[in-house]
């Protein structure tokens, strides 16, 4: 039975929501083993944007099917056939998807929080180029990614012939996982860049050479992992969870711990590089250091180099941190009260519970010969929880932000880029979104 219609790609069949549903009615026949049932077949389908919550399509075919923005919250997808799925920016909240094949799928930007992947195949597939679509899969799936999770398209241009062999891997770049349930899972070689795993159960999951740079690991079950040769740089993980055996096997970052003594020197020498304007002094090169707990409250740590450092419930009110780099700084709990971070580059960076209260995130105005403008770029970063009372967000790159659980009251947002970010329970009570861009934003109250 055609389930939808023809139009659209000449290589994905576009399903309506009324096939869609038609569908599901006789694949739940299909299951109690009713003869007018009929297994649902919707490999290479287009079932972009569609509602799928609550279906029951257990057994399943969606190999490759385009999934993108869909809605399968609470569905149960047990062991679905859905190798190659583009299941990116979709929601998957408390779906089921147990022993299910997943090879190769791509669920960059996806909410997937309490969802059941358990013993599911997340391993790579490998594509043989045989058919246009093979290579359009190919492409797709390696199409470069804008800050708000969307595929910008053009990103490869490099040929692929066909017969050649690829080997495509499971991509769950910046998907939202809290209390997923991965245990036993084979997620060898997965992309968890900046995936937020907060609570997730990894338990003996193979996870050799998985990738989880700059990802969320805190409260993570990790026992009886398999993390040889994976990467877990600058992702944010529980003291503990460094002494566990599975992660010694790991790539992770090595923060270099800072004296007092060292550090009020390297803010000496910083100072006097400012003053000299790069004649004297040394420039503030703190990447990957640790600075949790320090006091350095109006540190004046202006374009200082600080990538992937640490500074868990640091004391940084009123800090001078403009044009600074905290790419990938861990800033949870930090006390960063009227901090200044005009133009400062905070993509993928951890302010989770951190109060921001007054701080400005603004553009450093009118800069240099040429009087450019630098608008901060907090790309990616993560603000769940944290304190914005009254700070100056304007025109700032916030594309992809996590603001769940966070206080905007009074934040000044306008002309900022908010694309693709969340704002669940966050309170917006007089926020100014005046001239934001806010595509593909999700949870933002129509009326604040």
């Amino acid at each position: 039975m055609d389930p939808g219609s023809t139009t659209g790609s000449e290589n994905w069949m576009r399903v309506s929501q009324e096939g869609l549903e038609q569908a599901q009615l006789l694949h739940e026949q299909f299951l109690v083993g009713k003869p007018a049932g009929m297994r649902a077949l919707l490999a290479y389908s287009d079932c972009s944007g569609l509602d799928f919550s609550g279906c029951d399509l257990t057994d399943a075919d969606l190999t490759a099917a385009r999934l993108g923005r869909a809605n399968l919250t609470a569905a149960l997808l047990r062991g679905v056939s859905a190798s190659l799925c583009d299941l990116r920016q979709a929601t998957l909240d408390g779906a089921d998807l147990t022993r299910a094949d997943l090879r190769g799928s791509c669920f960059r930007g996806a909410e997937m929080n309490k969802s059941i992947l358990a013993e599911a195949n997340l391993s790579e597939a490998t594509v043989v180029l045989r058919e246009p679509r093979q290579t359009e899969i190919l492409r797709s799936f390696r199409e470069a990614v804008g800050g708000d999770g969307s595929d910008m398209g053009g990103g490869d241009a490099t040929p692929f012939p066909q017969g050649t062999t690829h080997n495509l891997r499971a991509d769950f770049t910046d998907a939202a996982m809290r209390q997923a349930n991965l245990a036993r899972a084979d997620l060898r070689r997965a992309n968890f860049t900046g995936t937020i795993l907060e609570g997730a159960n990894l338990a003996q999951a193979k996870l050799s050479h998985a990738t989880f740079q700059s990802a969320v690991l805190t409260g993570a079950n990790l026992h009886g992992a398999d993390l040889e040769g994976a990467d877990v740089s600058d992702a944010i993980l529980d003291p503990e969870a460094l002494e566990l055996a599975e992660l010694k096997k790991a790539t992770h970052t090595n923060y270099a711990a800072r004296s007092e003594t060292d550090v009020a020197a390297a803010l000496r020498e910083h100072e006097r590089w400012l003053d000299s304007q790069g004649q004297k002094g040394a420039r503030a090169l703190l990447a990957k250091a640790d600075l949790s707990d320090r006091q350095l409250a109006r540190a004046r740590l202006v374009m200082a180099l600080m990538q992937g450092a640490r500074f868990h419930r640091a004391n940084l009110q009123r800090a001078l941190l403009a044009m600074a780099d905290l790419t990938s700084a861990d800033l949870r709990h930090a006390l960063m009260i009227e901090a200044d971070l005009r133009g400062a580059t905070l993509r993928r960076a951890c302010f989770n519970h951190a109060n921001l209260s007054g701080a400005k995130l603004g553009p450093l105005m009118d800069v240099g010969v040429h009087h450019t403008d630098f608008p901060a770029n907090c790309e990616r970063a993560k603000f769940v929880g944290a304190t914005l009372v009254g700070a100056n967000l304007r025109r700032a790159n916030l594309l992809g932000c996590d603001f769940s659980g966070a206080d905007l009251t009074g934040a000044q947002l306008q002309e900022a880029k908010l694309d693709g970010s969340t704002f669940a329970g966050a309170k917006l009570t007089d926020a100014n979104f005046d001239g934001a861009s806010l595509k593909r934003v999700r949870d933002l109250p129509k009326k604040r």
